[in-house]
Parts: C-alpha cells; structure tokens; sequence
C-alpha cells in the first residue's frame, strides 16, 4: 500500500481525478465495472442510501484488490464512524453539511492519528492489505495520504467557506448543488444566478486555500462547465442516473422503430 500514489497525493500533485457515486449497485463487481469504465475513484453514499458497515467493508476490499479508491459519504460527522470506515480501508472519507471551523478542526482530529489527531490504532487489517506494518511507517503515510473532502452545502457553510477551507487538513471540497440550491431557497435550480454565484464563490475560495475543488454533475455540459472553473475532484453522475438514461434513450429509439 505504501509504495502507490494515493487519491489525496494524486490531486494535491495537480491532476484531476474523476469517479462516480454509487447509490444502490453495491456489489464487488461494481467495482470492477468502474475500474474498466475508467472512473479514478468510487463514491459509496452512506448519507442518504442503504449501505452498511458490512457492504462498505466489501467494496472498500474490492476497490483496494484492483487499485480503485474508495471514498465513503458518511451520513454525518459524529462518533467512531470516520475512523471505522477507514480501518475498512477507504481510501478517504466525505463528509456531508460541513459548516464551522470548529466543527471541521474536529473532523480532522477525528480521522489522523496523533500527534496530529485522535484516531486510535488498529495495526493489520482491511486498511493494511492485512500486512503487519510498522506503527510509525503506518501512522505517517496514513496522515499524509488519507483524504478529506468537505461538503459546503448550505448557506451557512457558504458564509464560512474561507474559515472551512483554510483548515489544515482539508483536501477536497465537494459541492452538493442540489442541497446547496435548497439552502438558498431555490431548490433544484441549479442554474439560478444566485446559486451559480454561490458556487463560483465556494470554487475560488478553495483555490483560494489550495484546496482541489470537486462538484458532482450528471452531464457532460456541466461537466465541462466546471472542469474550466478548475475542477479536480469531480464526481460525475450515479450509477442509477446512468443506467435510466442509456436505457431511456436506447428505448425511445427502438420503440420509434
């Protein structure tokens, strides 16, 4: 594990890295179908979707046996549940309504060990390829190579961008449009001005902090919109959107004919 470039040190060298989130398709081979898709990374939602702890286990294990990142949307910060995901051998964690320093600062502490945070020490395991590692040799690569990505979603957290994303630690942000647009009483208009402004303002404030921006879009056109904003952590689409939409269009087509 420790001799391959990770997610986190991937984008802090610049490049921009694409994955998927998975909703429902929660299977080893899933991972596979997104290795050969060519997605750099997996998404598995835990915030609004049914996966447990058993079913993250399993794709954090495929993920890892073919060099695919797994990164879990907790359902929320609190408790245990960052540090478990990642003894399952998650590659990184994304954490959903992020909205002080404070509670930020907290995140990061959660998830490094010390001296820099509070994570305990489990030696071999899911998150060790089952080797028996080094403390110290696993300590350091993990502080430097786990990754955090926030998700500034709500007005609140929009206000707060510069405090959240100057937080040593931060790796990624991660807008979440359609929450964001909620919060700003335009539910779903993601093309309002107002949200558009929002989120141009939460992407230069990452810049800003040298934080790799990430968004999640489900068509090419937004896509592109964001990657020339600067983009690099960018979610594209699920694997339910994806699947109604092939299937929608190939039906159209042979029904026409």
């Amino acid at each position: 594990m420790f001799d391959k470039p990770s997610l986190k040190a991937r984008l802090k060298a610049g490049e921009t890295c694409f994955g998927i989130m998975y909703c429902e398709m929660f299977t080893p081979g899933a991972c596979r179908i997104a290795k050969k898709a060519g997605y750099d990374f997996v998404i598995i939602d835990t915030e609004h979707n049914m996966a447990g702890v058993e079913t993250v286990a399993w794709m954090c294990r495929a993920g890892r046996d073919i060099d695919l990142p797994i990164v879990v949307r907790a359902p929320a910060f609190e408790g245990q549940w960052l540090t478990r995901y990642l003894d399952l051998g998650a590659a990184g964690v994304l954490i959903p309504r992020v909205e002080t320093a404070d509670e930020t600062r907290a995140i990061v502490r959660s998830i490094k060990y010390p001296p820099e945070g509070v994570r305990g020490l489990a030696s071999s395991g899911c998150h060790t390829d089952y080797a028996s590692p080094g403390a110290s040799e696993l300590v350091r690569w993990a502080n430097q190579n786990i990754l955090l990505a926030v998700q500034i979603e709500t007005h609140v957290g929009l206000e707060n961008r510069h405090e959240i994303l100057a937080v040593d630690g931060v790796d990624a942000l991660f807008i979440g449009p359609n929450d964001l647009s909620l919060s700003l009483g335009r539910p779903g208009e993601l093309d309002h001005p107002d949200v558009v402004a929002a989120m141009d303002a939460i992407f230069e404030a990452a810049k800003e902090h040298g934080v790799a921006p990430g968004m999640h879009v489900f068509d090419v056109p937004g896509a592109r919109n964001w990657l020339a904003k600067g983009a690099r952590f960018l979610a594209y689409s699920t694997e339910l959107a994806l699947i109604e939409r092939a299937s929608r269009e190939a039906l159209a087509q042979l029904r026409g004919a």
